[in-house]
């Protein structure tokens, strides 16, 4: 199963353009207290892998169903848009 990108996403220029930014933007989310280092550094490489489909525009092939809420900000721009379409995430 593939996530489509948001539309609304694409069509315009977000403050990230490159993946060291993406990965900057990520690192700074603080490690919720109830996820240890392991969980919590793979559900940052899973928000880097979007981020890297989005950038690249192309679809994301994996799920990304009910995974913390920080993550679904990660995969947002800071302007406050999702990077893939909402209504395909089940979330909390």
């Amino acid at each position: 199963m593939s996530i489509p990108l948001n539309p609304h996403a694409v069509q315009y220029v977000p403050s990230i353009q490159n993946l060291a930014e993406a990965q900057k933007w990520i690192d700074g989310f603080p490690r919720p207290l109830q996820f240890n280092p392991h969980a919590w550094q793979t559900t940052k490489k899973l928000a880097l892998l979007v981020w890297k489909c989005y950038l690249e525009r192309r679809p994301f092939h994996r799920t990304l169903n009910f995974l913390h809420p920080d993550f679904y900000e990660m995969i947002r721009t800071p302007e406050g848009i999702s990077l893939v379409e909402e209504g395909r995430l089940r979330k909390f």
